[in-house]
């Protein structure tokens, strides 16, 4: 359900986890609590032929593939779902000399706050791409306060998807986007890097709020009685959608929010404005009624461009982010 963030998760815990191997200066068969590669393989031999005292032996001492996988951060469904153990996790903090667990799992002072900001941005983009209808709708509401994102986010929807827009005066085809004045390809490569700045301008914009959100999730949504633990992720990281989920409905953009104002208008006019393409594709005369909505959509898309001048000296010279719009 969450593919990125968990991509992200097990990717970062395997980089510390290899940063640290390797200035401790042990292989991964040692890791793994074997001498070497020698001693590894000796002891898979004649499983089904040594003694209880020598099983139990080798219950003290890890696959050697599962602790390189957990090093390259590939979790597997049927080796290693969650990326490790209980057992693996404390028995690599105290192998690797983490100060505990957490480091381990989130790294130290240094490198959390980035590990929160990334996690975030990891779960909305998760949630928009795998996430139902409602979730989708509300997250997406949140993003339109980016004016960009509300502009190319309505372009996708018109011209991408094609929802409820004119069509061709002879068929039902979506009259397309070059009709328009405008590139699809563009759309859809614009359409990505925006909303990716949109989730950083909603981080931004409540950081301190959705900091501390993130922060107490990683410290004890994992909290265990014994420790803490990777089990069950899917279901840890819904809590923290649900989490988040109640935080927008408090802090849902309002009448005064620039993207909504630029989502309305182009959604409104370009509809009129597909129209009017199939009504000169009919070789019907403009009457004054159409010349007048002509110049309303015109007149629009201008203000639509005054908007997203606001916002760039809202966001960089007021507030100081580096945001292109």
């Amino acid at each position: 359900m969450y593919p990125m963030t968990k991509a992200y998760i097990f990717s970062k815990i395997g980089k510390r986890i290899k940063k640290r191997k390797k200035e401790k200066k042990i292989t991964y068969y040692q890791l793994a609590g074997y001498e070497n590669k020698k001693d590894y393989e000796s002891r898979r031999k004649d499983y089904n032929s040594d003694n209880k005292e020598e099983r139990q032996f080798r219950y003290d001492k890890f696959d050697y593939s599962i602790i390189t996988n957990i090093a390259s951060g590939k979790a597997y469904a049927k080796k290693n779902p969650n990326l490790m153990s209980d057992t693996l996790l404390d028995y690599l903090t105290k192998k690797l000399e983490f100060s505990n667990e957490l480091e381990l799992l989130w790294g130290d002072n240094d490198e959390v706050d980035i590990v929160i900001k990334t996690i975030f941005e990891n779960i909305i983009l998760d949630v928009l791409d795998h996430g139902n209808e409602d979730l989708k709708n509300l997250f997406n509401t949140m993003l339109f306060d980016y004016v960009p994102y509300a502009e190319y986010h309505s372009y996708w929807r018109m011209f991408v998807e094609g929802r409820n827009m004119p069509t061709f005066p002879d068929n039902e085809f979506v009259i397309p986007a070059y009709y328009y004045q405008l590139n699809e390809d563009s759309i859809i490569e614009q359409y990505g890097l925006k909303r990716i700045n949109a989730i950083e301008f909603l981080y931004y914009k409540f950081d301190v709020d959705l900091m501390e959100i993130v922060k107490d999730f990683l410290e004890n949504e994992f909290k265990t009685d014994s420790g803490y633990s990777l089990k069950k992720i899917d279901k840890k990281l819904e809590h923290l959608v649900s989490v988040l989920n109640v935080f927008f409905l408090k802090n849902m953009p309002d009448e005064d929010s620039l993207g909504l104002r630029v989502r309305n208008i182009l959604i409104s006019d370009y509809r009129r404005f597909g129209y009017l393409i199939a009504r000169k594709m009919e070789k019907g005369k403009f009457e004054l009624a159409e010349h007048t909505l002509k110049y309303l959509v015109e007149s629009s898309l201008a203000y639509v461009n005054e908007l997203k001048r606001v916002q760039v000296i809202e966001l960089n010279v007021i507030k100081g982010y580096n945001f292109s719009v």
